[in-house]
């Protein structure tokens, strides 16, 4: 079997982390980025497909609720039923109060991640201004707030940005409760779209989302949006990437191509970087013809945005330690781990048909050796 080889550049379209920095924020504007699986983190938006816990990578999978002809599953109207009977709820635009701070200080200290310092560091990266059309349900036991939550309002669509709830009050459900009361918040506004956020599947901790039914998924291949129930445990993004890699990688072996699957924990570089630059965002490659320490790398990564593969010329920066606390980086075993943080030199190739791919690669390889 014969290829034409050809060294051309091509355009990645889009980076799987981006953010931006929107100095105002009209409705209309925030739909179109929620409609493209973006949301809001502070004062910035941003959108990511993948993510690492401690040394495990999953899927983001942004989802969403279409609200024509929603109705409430019979239980989750006992929620709304009996935390309406117990509770005082209100709507309001949003503001930052002492009782609300306190009642944050109270969840941060009983919650098992991570939270900002401040509710107002939380949602306004500590600014005084707030860019986005942001709303509050508040829930009062009495005179005592047990809970609120924050959600931003478009033209015709909502997202859920934050839910903070008293831990003493953790058995009436407070944190769904106040997504359900967004969602009735919707309906009564006539909006057709909600968006609680992501759910990460094999990673429980976000499943809560999916309860309130009939959910949707942002698919990175069609960028449409599919029935959530519809997606196979094999697509999903990392899943099916690792899968791709090893049908390569045994393609590799047969042509005596040598190559290391890496997992890559820096691939959200362009949301935290200095300067603008090709930053290499896949969470998972293989390395051909692996090298220590060399001045740069061919990478092939699988890109479920085209059902295709791509053959990448790489450079590693100079100094990983200025970009990259020490301590984080020892937490990953350097054997299945790449630690250097890379940006993408030439693009080199984009194919489904793994054995041009190994013909082209070896074709550059011998090219290079030649010259």
């Amino acid at each position: 079997m014969y290829f034409h080889v050809s060294h051309f550049k091509f355009h990645i379209p889009s980076v799987f982390a981006q953010k931006h920095y929107p100095e105002q924020l009209l409705p209309e504007e925030l739909d179109v980025y929620l409609a493209r699986g973006w949301y809001r983190m502070g004062q910035s938006i941003f959108t990511t497909h993948f993510l690492c816990f401690g040394d495990q990578f999953f899927s983001a999978i942004w989802i969403r609720l279409s609200l024509e002809g929603y109705n409430y599953t019979k239980s989750l109207r006992k929620i709304l039923r009996r935390n309406s009977e117990r509770f005082t709820t209100q709507f309001a635009k949003a503001t930052f109060t002492v009782e609300k701070e306190q009642l944050y200080q109270r969840y941060k200290a009983n919650f098992s991640g991570m939270l900002a310092p401040t509710l107002k560091d939380s949602l306004l990266d500590g600014e005084e201004f707030n860019v986005y059309p942001t709303y509050e349900v508040t829930v009062y036991d009495g005179d005592a707030l047990v809970a609120v939550s924050f959600f931003d309002v478009g033209d015709d669509s909502a997202a859920s940005i934050l839910g903070i709830y008293d831990p003493d009050y953790s058995v009436h459900s407070l944190g769904l409760y106040t997504m359900l009361m967004e969602i009735e918040f919707c309906l009564q506004n006539e909006m057709h779209f909600f968006y609680p956020g992501y759910v990460v599947p094999g990673y429980p901790r976000f499943d809560y989302k999916l309860r309130i039914g009939g959910a949707d998924y942002y698919d990175l291949t069609t960028s449409n949006w599919l029935p959530y129930s519809q997606l196979q445990p094999e697509n999903i993004p990392i899943t099916k990437m690792q899968r791709k890699l090893q049908e390569l990688e045994y393609v590799f072996q047969k042509n005596g191509i040598p190559s290391k699957q890496y997992l890559y924990p820096l691939f959200e570089a362009n949301l935290f970087a200095f300067w603008q630059t090709e930053y290499f965002d896949f969470p998972i490659f293989l390395m051909c013809y692996p090298k220590e320490k060399a001045s740069s790398y061919f990478i092939v990564v699988y890109d479920i945005r085209h059902n295709a593969y791509h053959l990448l010329e790489c450079t590693p920066l100079d100094d990983l330690m200025f970009y990259v606390n020490e301590s984080y980086a020892n937490m990953f075993d350097r054997k299945r781990f790449f630690l250097e943080l890379i940006i993408i030199k030439d693009q080199l190739l984009r194919t489904s048909n793994t054995e041009q791919l190994a013909f082209t690669l070896f074709s550059l390889v011998i090219g290079k050796r030649l010259k």
